[in-house]
């Protein structure tokens, strides 16, 4: 007898919701597999009933919760941890270096199985409230179960998740609290910058001691070695390719990917192939400029510009690396990340994604002296330990697919 799979979509609509038709699956369940995110006691008051119900008639459960950002209530860990204590039931808790996200509520029964997999977490936001979107797949076959199943084997023997105990939840509920208070006290103050509209160093100022927490072992410190040593190399490499006489695109890549590699702009390197077409015009592009970091940034900015004009892939952040390792105390890098930067610094007048289209070259020039006043009221020594912070602040806010660049015109 052949096996069906349907599938059909679950929102929180007028007509249903994620509680209404999850709740329903547990009616005739023996087996239940859960993974979310995060999980709140609203979530709790939604599904106690029919999770309990279930439970007390033989159902086997496994629950896999996330801890990350400290959204999981330490309560709801209590109250289901209090419940695995009574019945078939076994907890775990995210344990992962990596963000543990799946959102998957899985069925067994008698005629298959059921699996709710989409966005909504075990919240009342997410069952309920919150625009949310998941499929619902009716397999027969109980295939999906087996690879739910496996994965959750698997998240346990690498551990992933990891068995809830006492200490564990008491642990994180400790700090959980410390969290939840620092949160509202920085929900306060940024609530007052943003009323006040004055601009303030506030957070660049914190973002940079705690860059510089550890002294020698600091972030802050290994940024800046790192940084010191390419920046000690750069210039060579640049005058490697404004002397560059060779012919072959491959030997001109070379000396490229050896140049961008003591930058510090993200997405520079997907831009080489398009650089190698235009090999020489870079050469030319990188001549033009390399013997006179004594130019105002403005002049300096506008000749490397018009010489870019034609260059597709050679953009601000480019640019504006070329000229940085010409002079670190007078040419700021320009990308995404230290414009975000210059933001919370009351800085807004330049384009996040900052083109040759949209930065001239008394853009530049304002950029540089805002960039140069912050450095001052910083106590920071010149633009290479500006970009690092801007760096360090901008990953802390967790943006895995941007590369914080602009490798584009």
């Amino acid at each position: 007898m052949a096996h069906t799979q349907s599938i059909q979509l679950l929102l929180n609509d007028d007509s249903t919701d994620h509680r209404t038709e999850i709740g329903a699956l547990f009616k005739n369940a023996r087996r239940f597999e859960c993974m979310v995110a995060f999980a709140k006691m609203s979530g709790w008051k939604e599904m106690k009933a029919p999770l309990k119900k279930a439970l007390s008639k033989g159902m086997a459960a496994r629950l896999a919760v996330g801890l990350d950002f400290y959204h999981t209530d330490p309560a709801l860990l209590r109250a289901l941890f209090w419940l695995s204590k009574k019945h078939n039931l076994e907890l775990y808790l995210g344990n992962s270096q990596s963000s543990f996200h799946p959102k998957i509520y899985a069925f067994e029964s008698g005629d298959g199985c059921k699996v709710a997999v989409g966005s909504a977490n075990f919240t009342q936001g997410g069952l309920l409230q919150n625009y949310e979107a998941s499929v619902l797949i009716d397999d027969e076959s109980g295939a999906m179960m087996e690879k739910i199943t496996g994965h959750f084997d698997d998240l346990i023997d690498n551990y992933e998740i990891v068995l809830a105990t006492k200490p564990l939840i008491d642990g994180y509920a400790k700090d959980h609290a410390i969290n939840a208070a620092w949160a509202r006290f920085a929900r306060r103050r940024a609530t007052r910058a943003v009323d006040s509209g004055e601009a303030s160093l506030d957070v660049l100022a914190g973002f940079l001691r705690m860059m510089q927490e550890g002294d020698a072992s600091s972030p802050f410190n290994a940024q800046m070695k790192v940084r010191r040593d390419n920046l000690a190399v750069a210039p060579t490499q640049l005058r490697s390719i404004a002397a560059w006489k060779g012919k072959t695109a491959h030997g001109f890549l070379t000396e490229y990917e050896h140049l961008i590699g003591s930058f510090h702009s993200g997405g520079l390197d997907r831009a080489k192939t398009r650089i190698t077409d235009k090999r020489e015009d870079f050469v030319r592009a990188v001549a033009s400029i390399i013997d006179h970091a004594d130019l105002s940034p403005r002049d300096a900015f506008a000749t490397l510009h018009a010489a870019f004009a034609n260059i597709k892939g050679a953009g601000i952040n480019l640019l504006t690396e070329i000229l940085h390792t010409l002079d670190n105390t007078r040419f700021a890098v320009m990308n995404q990340n230290a414009v975000a930067g210059l933001r919370l610094a009351g800085y807004d007048e330049f384009p996040l994604h900052p083109s040759k289209g949209s930065v001239s070259p008394d853009k530049y020039q304002l950029y540089c002296d805002h960039a140069g006043a912050v450095c001052k009221a910083l106590e920071l020594r010149d633009f290479t330990e500006l970009d690092a912070l801007f760096n360090y602040i901008y990953w802390h806010e967790d943006r895995p697919d941007d590369n914080g660049g602009n490798d584009e015109d």
